[in-house]
Parts: structure tokens; sequence; C-alpha cells
């Protein structure tokens, strides 16, 4: 007789604790991913500053002065330092030490640079393993 179309009020509730429960499972896996993220390319940086430095450190020792060179973006194709992803995306500063680059951490970004031993990493304190 009447064609009567539409969810009923428990269609309707039985949805939205699904979806409820699909957010609930799928927000920890997104911000781990996130995480995740963020530390594949602090890696991927650090491993082309590192390089760079390499290049230039056998450039050095080919022409009988092994030093490693000063971290500025003169060793870099584009003329830049890339820059620190995490906490200061903004951030190329170098920190240069002759210590322990651990020991120096600001936590403000950038590079924390020995240049004595050629040991670079990243300036923020939950990334400097990297």
């Amino acid at each position: 007789m009447f064609n009567k179309r539409g969810f009923t009020f428990i269609e309707l509730i039985m949805v939205i604790a699904i979806l409820g429960i699909l957010a609930v499972v799928a927000i920890p896996k997104y911000q781990d991913l996130t995480s995740q993220a963020k530390q594949a390319s602090m890696k991927g940086i650090i491993g082309s500053v590192r390089s760079a430095l390499s290049i230039e450190y056998a450039r050095s020792a080919v022409n009988g002065n092994a030093a490693f060179p000063a971290l500025t973006g003169a060793i870099f194709a584009d003329g830049n330092l890339p820059a620190e992803v995490v906490s200061n995306p903004n951030s190329n500063a170098v920190v240069t030490t002759n210590e322990n680059p651990i020991a120096t951490f600001t936590d403000a970004g950038g590079y924390v640079y020995n240049q004595t031993t050629g040991e670079v990493r990243f300036n923020v304190a939950n990334y400097h393993t990297y």
C-alpha cells in the first residue's frame, strides 16, 4: 500500500557504533604511520647529508688534505641544506661542535655536526639516534 523508505533508528545506531569502533581502531594506526613516516624521512635526509660529507671528505683526501668539510649548503647540488622535518620544518641551522653531539642538543631543529669525526645528527632530542 504505502511504499515506506528509510532506515530504522536501531539501524542508524548500529552504523554509528560500527563507525565508532573503526575510528578507535584506525586512529592509533594512523598516528603510528605518521611517526614512522617522519622517521623514514629523517633517515633519508640524514643519509643524504652524511653522503655529501663523505664525498667532500674523499675529495679532500684525494688532494692530500683529508678533513671533513664545513656543513653548509655549498656541498649540496641546490646550494641548501635539507630542512629538518620534525620539530621545525624551516630549520636547517647547523650547530658545529668538536665534542659529543648528543651533549649539545637544544631541540631547536637543524643539525648537530662534529667536524672532527664527521658525525652529524638531527638537533631534535627524540630523533637524535638517526
